[in-house]
Protein backbone atom coordinates (compact mmCIF):
# COMPACT_ATOMS: atom_id res chain seq x y z
CA UNK A 1 0.00 0.00 0.00
CA UNK A 2 1.04 3.30 -0.69
CA UNK A 3 0.08 6.30 2.08
CA UNK A 4 0.62 9.81 0.42
CA UNK A 5 2.36 12.58 2.18
CA UNK A 6 1.57 16.73 1.86
CA UNK A 7 4.98 18.32 0.86
CA UNK A 8 4.46 22.18 1.72
CA UNK A 9 6.25 25.13 1.53
CA UNK A 10 6.21 27.31 5.22
CA UNK A 11 8.27 29.99 5.96
CA UNK A 12 11.27 29.59 3.71
CA UNK A 13 11.05 25.83 4.38
CA UNK A 14 9.62 22.32 3.31
CA UNK A 15 7.85 19.79 5.04
CA UNK A 16 6.65 16.73 4.70
CA UNK A 17 3.66 16.42 6.49
CA UNK A 18 1.27 13.43 6.98
CA UNK A 19 -2.45 12.57 8.82
CA UNK A 20 -2.83 9.98 11.01
CA UNK A 21 -6.16 9.53 13.11
CA UNK A 22 -5.66 8.54 16.98
CA UNK A 23 -7.66 5.43 17.76
CA UNK A 24 -6.46 5.81 21.29
CA UNK A 25 -9.21 4.94 23.65
CA UNK A 26 -11.67 7.92 24.57
CA UNK A 27 -8.78 10.03 22.78
CA UNK A 28 -9.86 10.16 19.44
CA UNK A 29 -9.18 12.71 16.43
CA UNK A 30 -6.90 13.35 13.54
CA UNK A 31 -3.19 15.02 13.88
CA UNK A 32 -1.05 16.45 11.17
CA UNK A 33 2.54 15.06 11.79
CA UNK A 34 5.65 16.30 10.28
CA UNK A 35 7.96 13.48 8.79
CA UNK A 36 11.18 14.14 10.18
CA UNK A 37 14.10 12.03 9.13
CA UNK A 38 16.47 13.42 11.87
CA UNK A 39 14.38 12.35 14.48
CA UNK A 40 14.73 8.35 15.70
CA UNK A 41 11.18 8.40 17.38
CA UNK A 42 7.56 9.37 17.01
CA UNK A 43 6.50 12.30 19.08
CA UNK A 44 3.16 13.29 19.78
CA UNK A 45 3.55 17.09 20.32
CA UNK A 46 2.22 18.94 23.55
CA UNK A 47 -0.88 20.56 21.68
CA UNK A 48 -1.96 17.20 20.26
CA UNK A 49 -1.73 15.92 23.85
CA UNK A 50 -3.67 18.38 24.74
CA UNK A 51 -6.13 18.10 22.36
CA UNK A 52 -6.83 14.80 22.59
CA UNK A 53 -6.98 14.41 25.99
CA UNK A 54 -4.21 11.50 26.44
CA UNK A 55 -3.95 10.74 29.72
CA UNK A 56 -0.11 10.99 30.67
CA UNK A 57 0.02 10.51 34.34
CA UNK A 58 -0.12 6.91 34.71
CA UNK A 59 3.04 6.88 31.87
CA UNK A 60 6.59 6.48 32.69
CA UNK A 61 9.16 9.02 32.04
CA UNK A 62 11.06 8.96 28.96
CA UNK A 63 14.07 11.20 27.93
CA UNK A 64 13.75 14.63 27.62
CA UNK A 65 12.97 15.97 23.40
CA UNK A 66 16.57 18.04 22.76
CA UNK A 67 16.96 20.07 19.29
CA UNK A 68 13.96 22.27 19.47
CA UNK A 69 15.66 25.71 20.66
CA UNK A 70 16.89 26.41 24.08
CA UNK A 71 16.70 23.43 26.17
CA UNK A 72 14.43 20.86 26.29
CA UNK A 73 10.73 19.06 26.36
CA UNK A 74 10.07 16.72 29.23
CA UNK A 75 8.47 13.53 27.79
CA UNK A 76 6.85 10.30 28.67
CA UNK A 77 6.78 7.09 27.27
CA UNK A 78 3.02 5.57 25.80
CA UNK A 79 3.78 1.63 24.80
CA UNK A 80 0.69 1.25 22.81
CA UNK A 81 -0.53 4.44 21.31
CA UNK A 82 -3.13 3.53 18.01
CA UNK A 83 -3.89 5.06 15.36
CA UNK A 84 -4.60 4.64 11.61
CA UNK A 85 -3.71 5.47 8.44
CA UNK A 86 -5.18 5.96 5.26
CA UNK A 87 -3.24 4.79 1.63
CA UNK A 88 -4.22 6.92 -1.22
CA UNK A 89 -6.86 4.01 -2.41
CA UNK A 90 -8.61 4.36 0.68
CA UNK A 91 -7.81 1.60 2.61
CA UNK A 92 -6.79 1.67 6.25
CA UNK A 93 -4.09 0.31 8.31
CA UNK A 94 -4.62 0.09 12.11
CA UNK A 95 -1.05 0.81 14.03
CA UNK A 96 -0.24 0.18 17.46
CA UNK A 97 3.48 1.40 18.53
CA UNK A 98 4.65 2.99 21.45
CA UNK A 99 5.34 6.79 21.17
CA UNK A 100 6.64 9.55 23.04
CA UNK A 101 4.31 11.98 24.17
CA UNK A 102 5.27 15.51 25.63
CA UNK A 103 4.38 15.76 29.46
CA UNK A 104 1.91 18.65 29.79
CA UNK A 105 1.77 18.20 33.31
CA UNK A 106 5.42 18.93 33.94
CA UNK A 107 5.68 22.08 31.34
CA UNK A 108 2.94 23.72 33.84
CA UNK A 109 6.25 23.56 36.04
CA UNK A 110 8.23 25.53 33.59
CA UNK A 111 8.04 29.32 32.25
CA UNK A 112 6.11 30.76 30.40
CA UNK A 113 8.36 31.03 27.75
CA UNK A 114 8.91 27.86 27.23
CA UNK A 115 5.35 26.24 27.23
CA UNK A 116 4.39 28.88 24.78
CA UNK A 117 7.58 26.94 22.58
CA UNK A 118 6.62 23.82 23.65
CA UNK A 119 3.16 24.02 22.55
CA UNK A 120 5.11 24.98 19.14
CA UNK A 121 6.43 22.01 18.37
CA UNK A 122 4.34 19.46 16.15
CA UNK A 123 4.29 15.86 16.18
CA UNK A 124 6.38 14.45 14.86
CA UNK A 125 6.94 11.08 12.69
CA UNK A 126 10.22 9.91 13.35
CA UNK A 127 12.53 6.54 11.89
CA UNK A 128 10.81 4.46 14.60
CA UNK A 129 7.77 4.65 12.27
CA UNK A 130 9.56 3.85 9.10
CA UNK A 131 11.01 0.35 10.94
CA UNK A 132 8.47 -1.00 12.94
CA UNK A 133 5.91 -0.64 10.17
CA UNK A 134 8.23 -2.07 7.17
CA UNK A 135 7.75 1.38 5.39
CA UNK A 136 9.80 3.10 3.02
CA UNK A 137 10.04 6.55 2.62
CA UNK A 138 9.69 7.85 -1.37
CA UNK A 139 10.34 11.73 -2.05
CA UNK A 140 10.39 12.77 -5.47
CA UNK A 141 10.67 16.55 -6.14
CA UNK A 142 11.10 16.06 -9.55
CA UNK A 143 7.74 14.81 -9.87
CA UNK A 144 6.25 16.84 -6.97
CA UNK A 145 5.46 13.32 -5.38
CA UNK A 146 6.50 11.75 -1.61
CA UNK A 147 4.61 9.13 -0.14
CA UNK A 148 5.19 6.05 2.61
CA UNK A 149 5.16 2.57 0.97
CA UNK A 150 4.43 -0.80 2.79
CA UNK A 151 7.69 -3.18 1.87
Amino acid sequence: MIFNLKLINTQDSERLLFDIVSRYPRCFGNILAIMDTGSPRTIISAKDVFLLKIPITHLEASSCIKGFGRGSVPCKILKNFKFLIKSNDGKIKYIEMPVSVVDISALQKMSQEMQENAFKIPTVIGLDFLRTQNMKLVVDFKNDSSYFEEV
